[in-house]
């Protein structure tokens, strides 16, 4: 019997190309829309649980955002290397910022006045 005194369904989120979005458990957010999820699991505990017997609430995306697992129809599994990196090479690198635009600004004035910084 599990374990458990109450059981909870487990969901993901799936984009086109399989790879999981999102994750969470009807019994930490009851009220969350099912209609485009995958359940997982279907007799599992409060809280969200990616693999049957593997950890609590896990990170779904490492350090940069990119998602670490994909849906392979049937179950969850670890994206390769070759595919996050090409996901992470795919990420537009973000704007500058202020401080980055301001020294940009310097840098260019004082080239025109010939002065080496």
């Amino acid at each position: 019997m599990d374990g458990y005194a109450f059981f909870y369904r487990h969901y993901i989120t799936v984009r086109e190309d399989g790879v999981i979005t999102d994750g969470w458990s009807s019994g930490a957010s009851p009220e969350r829309d099912t209609a485009d999820a995958v359940c997982v699991r279907d007799r599992g505990g409060y809280q969200f649980r990616l693999f049957p017997d593997g950890e609590e609430n896990p990170a779904l995306y490492d350090r940069d955002g990119v998602p670490l697992f994909k849906w392979n129809g049937e179950r969850a599994v670890p994206r390769t290397e070759q595919e996050t990196e090409a996901e992470r090479a795919a990420v537009p690198a973000p704007p500058p910022t202020e401080i980055d635009r301001l020294r940009a600004d310097v840098d260019f004035l004082a080239a025109m006045g010939g002065i080496d910084l």
